[in-house]
Formats: structure tokens, C-alpha cells, sequence
């Protein structure tokens, strides 16, 4: 970002989206950076602007506010540098081809507490596309790894693992358990089996995000051994073009 420009255009999402969306670089606000944003949205003509603010600085959530930007999420970013009691389950194995069909469905109907499904400028048929994408995409190499577990010897569950070898750190990206595989454990044994893949390749702190309203996934990370590190805010701004 230079000193021009505090917001970046984001290619992807308004390609997928059929909007012009953009996000704030910063992840504090205040009244001269707003006035400089609101000109860049402008010259940009964006449609939708997202924004992760700090959740412990009170002047940028006054000044998002008489933005009317419209808080959609909470982001929980939790970590773990214990590797040394994980084990790979017998349920859990590498993503294969021929999963995709029911990965796909499983991601449609399984992250409906994302920030998007909370937007009402969103369709929940775009929302429920996203992440099959993002599914898909992880498994064709955006995801270093994707994990599946299974039931009944069929796809139930997946993670997907993302690995930055320079600084031996581990991102754990989209996890989901189909709605008809939960109360399995499923969720812990992929969970293990992430952190056991991370383990093997020499990663020695693992960080995974995810949203305020998921208290199971919250507990089910606490339960491996994760613990909280930061909270962030979503917000997005429109702007009527019309």
C-alpha cells in the first residue's frame, strides 16, 4: 500500500461477486483516514468495502459506526505451538479426486456463520458458491493440504493446511464436519491429524481464525490446545452507486 492508496482492490471477490470490492489496509480509523478512504472508494467507484478493525481501539469503532459501516463478524485468532501430542486418526486421510462431489456439499452447507451469510447484500446462493469454491480451490493447490475424514467410507469432514516454510509456521484454512457425521469426533480428529501433518513438516506454531458466533469450533480448539491471541471486527461499507 502506498500512501495514496489506503485501500486495495481485490480481484477475486469482485470478480466471484459481480461487485467492486475493495479492503482497508489499516486496521484502525480515525476521521482523516475515513475522509481519504471515502475519496479513494469514489475515484475507484467500489460497490463494497471491507474493513478488519482492531476490536480493542474504541476510536475506530466510533468512527465505523457514524461510517454506517455494518459490523458482519467477529474474527478469533487462536494458536498453538504444542505439536507433541497429536496422532493421525484412521478416519482421516488425504483429499482424493473423487471426494469433491461431497465436499462440495458439505462446504455449501457448513460455514453458514461466515461473515458473507451475515450481509444481506450478499445472496446466501453466492455465500453458499464461495465456499464451495474454496473447497474446490484448496484442493487444486491454493491449500498445501487437505485432509478428509471419513464415515461409513464416505467423505464426512475435511481441513485444509496451509504451510509457510520459511518461518515454520502452520495456517489451518476451511474445516467443516457434514451435518450428518457431527457427534463423531470427527471435528477433534481432524483437528489432531492437521496439527500431526504440521508436526511432520517441522512447523512449530500453528494458527487457525475463526468467527465470534462458532463457540463450538472456539471449544473444539481450546480442546486441542489452542488458545486465544487476538479479536479482530469485520465490517463492510457500501456505497450506493445508484
Amino acid at each position: 500500500m502506498s500512501d495514496s492508496s489506503p485501500c486495495s482492490f481485490l480481484e477475486w471477490d469482485s470478480n466471484f461477486f459481480g461487485r467492486r470490492i475493495a479492503r482497508v489496509e489499516s486496521h484502525r480509523l480515525n476521521a482523516e483516514l475515513v475522509a481519504r478512504i471515502s475519496e479513494w472508494c469514489r475515484e475507484n467507484t467500489i460497490d463494497c468495502l471491507y474493513l478488519l478493525a482492531d476490536a480493542d481501539d474504541s476510536q475506530t469503532v466510533v468512527c465505523a459506526e457514524e461510517w454506517k459501516a455494518h459490523f458482519v463478524d467477529i474474527r478469533v485468532t487462536m494458536e498453538s505451538d504444542d505439536l507433541s501430542l497429536t496422532t493421525s486418526g484412521p478416519s482421516v486421510r488425504a483429499c482424493r479426486d473423487e471426494d469433491l462431489p461431497l465436499l462440495r456439499r458439505i462446504a455449501r452447507s457448513s460455514h453458514h456463520d461466515g461473515r458473507f451469510f451475515f450481509d444481506s447484500r450478499f445472496q446466501p446462493e453466492q455465500c453458499e458458491s464461495f465456499y464451495e469454491t474454496w473447497i474446490v480451490r484448496s484442493s487444486e493447490g491454493f491449500a498445501d493440504k487437505v485432509l478428509v475424514a471419513e464415515l461409513n467410507g464416505r467423505p464426512a469432514g475435511y481441513v485444509t493446511c496451509h504451510f509457510e516454510g520459511a518461518s515454520k509456521r502452520g495456517r489451518i484454512g476451511l474445516f467443516a464436519v457434514g451435518e450428518d457425521a457431527r457427534g463423531y469426533g470427527m471435528g477433534q480428529d481432524l483437528t489432531a491429524a492437521a496439527l500431526h501433518w504440521f508436526s511432520e513438516k517441522q512447523v512449530e506454531h500453528v494458527e487457525v481464525v475463526t468467527q465470534g458466533r462458532n463457540v463450538a469450533a472456539q471449544r473444539l480448539y481450546a480442546k486441542c490446545g489452542f488458545r486465544i491471541r487476538s479479536l479482530s471486527v469485520w465490517y463492510h461499507k457500501w456505497f450506493n452507486r445508484e
